[in-house]
């Protein structure tokens, strides 16, 4: 009697169990928190938005900026892949928010360029900064101006993405060019004739425009950069190789003999060059525009990668990359593609390099590439990381003055150094915009579930936005008590006082 005691209580406690709805699984961090306290912002429109009006049962929230170069346009089109992965019957009761975290930039007329370059539509908010304020203290972010305003620096750094023939494996590359490259840039446009030797030290100038420094070395050909405390141009303490020239863009190339008092004082808006020739005569010359060759040949060069691009009637061509020349037979060749900011896709170039005036984004892969497998820009700069940079904790974005370390989740900058990462004293999940971000599913308005990062994978996404709206559905007859479940239960419940029916009989 015993063993059938328990197993008719063994038969009830898991019909029991079965019949309790299961709790909802999330994929992202499941929170348990207080509901966020409305508010009222400022859309792309002009027109006021207030989150309880919203006739979705469901709304994901995140945080952009519209200058942000890396994760926010991830997270933007992460999010469009989300909404259009909706099923029709969820489509209407999921709503989308974006609130910027940038106010002083992100006017109203910013967010609808945003928007439109992202092919997206739902709401991006801005509005007072005391308000923003509050907002981000009750969903938890931390907005760091400084980080903000290092991304801003960087936004328009232009980049090359180099695909190589033998791998198929592409890498992205900063434009950081030498003294060298800027020298080989103002020769061309100028039209200067430059003769150079290059040494283990590095290029030295033998000849401009056929004045050839003597072999008794009675004078030769010196490179001065500008003193900004002195306000004097004096002798560059390093070569011609070893200066960034993004941060000095402004050199003259001088005879040792010549008078140093007849140079112009620097250009401050554009990369400027002088030529001062032993007979105290000048040359200038300024790069008003950058094209895609300055940008190719700074950011092949950076990456110390050797390239040669011969100047024809039509312009520079690619010749070879890294050493390795396009076959004599065609069979394919070196192509030009750039970055469609609009439609986020790699497209073939219908202009030559010299054409290509302030570029941001450009790639260099054979023809037979297929654009849709480059990486996007941002991509691979975080797998490119060279050991102890960032600590190893990060990477590095930028080049120049506005360089800084992208810190990994848990980290942060050291204090008054962005090129360190060191550990973050708070919480293991960084909501430092710039870093990181968070992005919210909110079941009406109590926030669910958190993703923080740009690195998650839309399909996860959109379980668990799928699992919220689940979420809100009320129980059939068949998921929980009382209808067909609970009639089995009950049923369960009478055979269990059937069996031990008899031995409750047999005490009395």
């Amino acid at each position: 009697m015993f063993l059938r005691k328990m197993l008719a209580v063994s038969v009830c406690l898991a019909l029991l169990i079965a019949a309790t709805p299961n709790a909802t699984a999330y994929k992202g961090h499941q929170l348990s928190r207080n509901d966020i306290v409305d508010f009222t912002l400022t859309d792309q429109a002009g027109e006021n938005f207030t989150l309880s009006a919203m006739d979705s049962e469901v709304t994901v929230v995140s945080f952009i900026f519209t200058s942000c170069p890396d994760v926010c346009p991830v997270i933007t089109q992460s999010l469009r892949l989300v909404q259009e992965g909706l099923a029709p019957e969820d489509a209407d009761r999921v709503g989308f928010i974006s609130i910027s975290v940038d106010p002083d930039r992100d006017t109203p007329e910013a967010l609808t360029q945003y928007t439109e370059r992202h092919g997206v539509s739902w709401p991006h908010l801005t509005g007072d900064k005391d308000v923003l304020a509050d907002i981000y203290r009750n969903f938890g972010i931390l907005v760091e101006q400084e980080v903000i305003d290092a991304h801003i620096g960087v936004n328009s750094d232009p980049t090359v993405t180099y695909v190589d023939p033998a791998t198929g494996n592409a890498s992205e590359l900063m434009f950081e060019p030498s003294g060298w490259e800027l020298t080989q840039a103002m020769a061309y446009e100028a039209n200067w004739s430059i003769n150079a030797s290059d040494s283990q030290y590095g290029h030295y100038i033998t000849a401009i425009e056929g004045y050839e420094a003597p072999s008794d070395y009675s004078w030769w050909w010196s490179l001065l950069m500008y003193n900004e405390t002195s306000e004097q141009w004096e002798e560059s303490s390093v070569g011609i190789d070893s200066i960034n020239a993004l941060d000095h863009d402004q050199l003259v190339w001088a005879a040792s003999n010549a008078n140093t008092s007849v140079l112009s004082e620097p250009h401050p808006d554009s990369p400027m060059m002088q030529v001062l020739f032993p007979d105290n005569s000048t040359a200038n010359h300024t790069i008003e525009q950058m094209t895609g060759w300055h940008l190719s040949m700074g950011a092949f060069a950076g990456a110390e990668m050797n390239t040669s691009m011969p100047a024809s009637q039509y312009g520079h061509y690619m010749e070879s990359i890294d050493d390795l020349a396009a076959p004599s037979d065609y069979s394919w060749w070196w192509s030009l593609s750039t970055w469609n900011a609009t439609s986020s896709a790699w497209e073939s170039s219908q202009v030559g390099m010299d054409s290509l005036v302030e570029p941001t984004y450009i790639a260099w892969a054979p023809n037979s590439t297929n654009l849709s497998e480059i990486p996007p820009p941002g991509a691979t700069l975080r797998e490119e990381a060279e050991p102890g940079v960032c600590n190893d904790h990060g990477w590095e974005m930028g080049s120049g003055a506005s360089k800084h370390c992208m810190c990994d989740e848990g980290y942060e900058w050291a204090e008054g150094d962005r090129l360190s990462c060191v550990a973050s004293a708070g919480t293991v999940i960084d909501y430092s915009v710039g870093h990181s971000t968070i992005t919210y599913i909110l079941e009406g308005m109590s926030p669910k579930v958190a993703w923080t990062g740009d690195s998650w994978q839309v399909e996860d996404f959109l379980m668990d936005v799928e699992a919220a709206v689940d979420a809100l559905n009320p129980p059939s007859e068949s998921e929980g008590m009382p209808g067909l479940t609970f009639g089995v239960v009950m049923t369960a419940l009478g055979l269990a006082a059937v069996a031990v029916g008899p031995r409750i009989e047999l005490d009395e």
